[in-house]
Formats: structure tokens, C-alpha cells, sequence
């Protein structure tokens, strides 16, 4: 499947697509909106888009940095695209791109949200908070820094979304709080929160234990609505949805050299219907 995300995130969910499509299909949900409370990078939603099984996006994400990146392709896609085509790719660039990404909110909203696609791009794995370049501060690694910047497939795939901007809604709110404001919406969740084991060193907004228990609560008091929860393989999140929904391992897929990236679960409500099988290539369970 083509990459949909300009964003290289731990974990990511663009392989997902497949299955999410098949799920929808099995419970008939074709006329709902696809949301992702914890988007990261998007991959799921936006295949879906551009597929066209959903008429519409809801792309939410609690870091700030993240939901930069996101309004400034929908909202200000020239200028982010002038960026990402007069912007080089060296270290000394790299500090630059790393102190505009740490002042927040003392700098404009399109150059935080660069920032944050640079460094995602230039760190390793993606990870923008403790990842470091590619390569290492000397560049003497096997990878340079711009290993993972191929300037004509990302201005590609940021252009692609800023044509479908006025279907991508996007919003910077806490998961929780952004399924209180949308589950009255005829609208399918797909959930995939920071993990709960490795959450803390990939991920600047991470959560507590106690943060995920109320997730669990929130989720179970909106069971009569569509969802479709991913989480790390833990004995802490299966004894929190365990008995009130379905849960099903899974391990997904590099389709280049079929190697595991992790057990995971997928969680849906017990209303839901999942596949016995799926023609997901990358998708095992």
C-alpha cells in the first residue's frame, strides 16, 4: 500500500487501512466518519480518505507540535511547501529546525509545525523528543541525515493532502476530551494511543496508568458506538477491556521482508463484528 503519511512515527498505523476498511464494510459503516483521537501521524485515516470510504477526517492530536504540523498543511500549504522546497537538509539546519521546534509558542505556527516534520524526518525512528539525527551530531554513522528525506515523494504526499483539505478537520484536544466532543457524531474511532509499556520514551505527551484506566471507562460507557481501539500487547490493557469487549492479538507486518514490528491488540466493542480472516497482507492474527 502507498505511504499516505509524510510523518515517520513509532509504531504507526498506515498498514492498518486494509482491515479498518474491512471492518467497516462488515458492520456496515460506510456512511460514518473515520476520527483519530491520538493521529500521530494519520496514516489510517487519510488512506482511508483517499480511498474514499469516509467523506471526511477527524485528525486530533494533544501535542502541539503534532497539530502544527497538521493546520499547516490544511491551512497554510504554500508556505509549508515552500519550506519543505527551499529548506536544506545538514546539521546546521537540523540545530536550527530543533530550537524552532522547542519555542513553542514563540514562533509561528507553520515554522513549529516544519520544525516538527523536519525533525521527524531527520531523527532516528522518527522520534522527535529523545531520537537525535540519523547518523549522530558527527554524521559518521552508516545513514546520513537525510536518509529518510526524499524531497519529491514528501511534497508529493504533503500536496495530496492539502487537495483534500476541506474534508480533514483538525483539532488539538486531549483524546478523551475529543471523544466527548464527537460521540454523538455518526462517526467510527480509530483509537491508537501512545503505548502504554514504551510510551514514555517515544512520545513527548505520554500517559500515565492512570490516564489509560480512564480511557478504559470512557470507552466502555460509549460501547454502543463504533471503534476500534490499538494497544501494545500488555497484561494491564487486556485486564482493562477484558469481559466488555473484544480483544484480538495481532502482529503487524514490514510487507518487504514480512519481519514483526510487535504483538499488539486490537479492542472493539462486542457489538462489533471482526473478520475470521483479513486480506490484509501485513496484518497477522
Amino acid at each position: 500500500m502507498k505511504i499516505s503519511s509524510p510523518l515517520r512515527y513509532p509504531g504507526g498505523k498506515s498498514a492498518m487501512a486494509d482491515l479498518l476498511g474491512q471492518i467497516r464494510t462488515l458492520n456496515n459503516l460506510g456512511g460514518y466518519t473515520i476520527a483519530e483521537p491520538y493521529a500521530g501521524g494519520a496514516g489510517a485515516s487519510l488512506t482511508l480518505l483517499y480511498l474514499e470510504y469516509t467523506k471526511k477526517i477527524f485528525i486530533n492530536d494533544a501535542d502541539m507540535a503534532i497539530h502544527d504540523f497538521w493546520w499547516s498543511l490544511v491551512n497554510q500549504h504554500k508556505r509549508f511547501l515552500d519550506l519543505l522546497s527551499s529548506t536544506e537538509v545538514n546539521m546546521k539546519e537540523w540545530f536550527i529546525q530543533r530550537d524552532n521546534y522547542r519555542k513553542r509558542n514563540r514562533i509561528s505556527r507553520v515554522r513549529r509545525g516544519f520544525a516538527t516534520f523536519f525533525l521527524n524526518r531527520c531523527n532516528r525512528s522518527g522520534i522527535i523528543v529523545n531520537g537525535g539525527p540519523i547518523g549522530g551530531i558527527e554524521q559518521n554513522g552508516k545513514w546520513k541525515l537525510d536518509a529518510r528525506i526524499n524531497k519529491a515523494s514528501l511534497q508529493s504526499r504533503c500536496k495530496k493532502i492539502a487537495e483534500y483539505r476541506e474534508r480533514i478537520i483538525v483539532s488539538c484536544d486531549d483524546g478523551i476530551e475529543f471523544l466527548d466532543k464527537m460521540h454523538t457524531e455518526k462517526t467510527m474511532f480509530f483509537i491508537d494511543p501512545p503505548y502504554f509499556g514504551k510510551g514514555p520514551t517515544l512520545y513527548l505527551d505520554t500517559l500515565n496508568t492512570e490516564y489509560h484506566q480512564a480511557l478504559a471507562n470512557r470507552l466502555r460507557s460509549i460501547a454502543d458506538k463504533a471503534w476500534v481501539l490499538t494497544y501494545d500487547d500488555c497484561p494491564q490493557i487486556r485486564s482493562m477491556y477484558s469481559g466488555w469487549a473484544h480483544i484480538r492479538p495481532y502482529s503487524l507486518m514490514y510487507t518487504a521482508n514480512n519481519r514483526c514490528i510487535g504483538n499488539e491488540v486490537l479492542v472493539v466493542p462486542k457489538w462489533m463484528k471482526l473478520p475470521n480472516s483479513q486480506g490484509s497482507s501485513v496484518v497477522r492474527w
